[in-house]
């Protein structure tokens, strides 16, 4: 009975009930959602809590996207970063990322376990290459891990950069990782780590070697 009673309250008599907005889509959700139901946004970073906490750090991109708008008509164009975007995010839910920000045609994204990282850049690679709308492109992704100043949301700090710099010397369809996650992954099912050598990175002192993930 005391239940029935609790149900058959009016709705001006209920507790109101706590919403929050997705920071991606604006989306209303219940408070505590970990994802929003509606563009599959992560709600909160729970990872690296402390700043020598280990955290790996992912950037992906499209090469080829600017080249492709110049040419290809608006639809076109939405049709390509609305699969691109769906894509992301369901692999990030199913791989238990955070997506710290959006860049225009690329993703920062972070990562409290590497082989997860390197797991989703593979399977976003592997779904976006497969997908007819996606031709015209190809996804890069440069992955580092370390420990991060994290303000918020957000993340900064030197494995940041490194991470931003080896995404940009990715060529069309890569992952590169570099040789810090390379150890911290250790074997991976599916996936081969082939030395890219030593590179140099732009602005950051030093030759940094590189692994491309290749996966079967």
């Amino acid at each position: 009975m005391e239940a029935q009673s609790i149900l058959a309250k009016p709705a001006r008599e209920r507790a109101p009930v706590a919403v929050e907005r997705c920071p991606t889509c604006g989306a209303e959700l219940p408070a505590g959602f970990r994802f929003c139901g509606q563009c599959g946004r992560a709600l909160g970073a729970v990872l690296a809590p402390r700043p020598s906490d280990v955290v790996t750090i992912v950037f992906i991109d499209l090469k080829g996207f600017s080249k492709f708008t110049s040419r290809a008509d608006g639809d076109a164009v939405r049709e390509l970063v609305r699969v691109f975007q769906w894509l992301v995010r369901e692999q990030l839910a199913k791989h238990r990322g955070f997506e710290v920000k959006q860049l225009g045609d690329g993703f920062m994204i972070a990562f409290a376990d590497p082989k997860r990282a390197v797991a989703f850049a593979v399977d976003v690679q592997r779904s976006l290459s497969s997908h007819p709308v996606a031709s015209p492109v190809a996804l890069c992704a440069g992955i580092n891990s370390g420990d991060a100043i994290r303000e918020g949301d957000d993340f900064f700090g030197h494995t940041v950069n490194v991470a931003s710099r080896i995404a940009t010397r990715a060529t069309g369809g890569q992952v590169l990782v570099s040789e810090s996650t390379r150890a911290l992954v250790g074997e991976l099912e599916g996936v081969e780590f082939v030395d890219a050598g030593r590179r140099q990175l732009r602005g950051i002192p030093g030759r940094y070697r590189l692994y491309e993930a290749v996966w079967g």
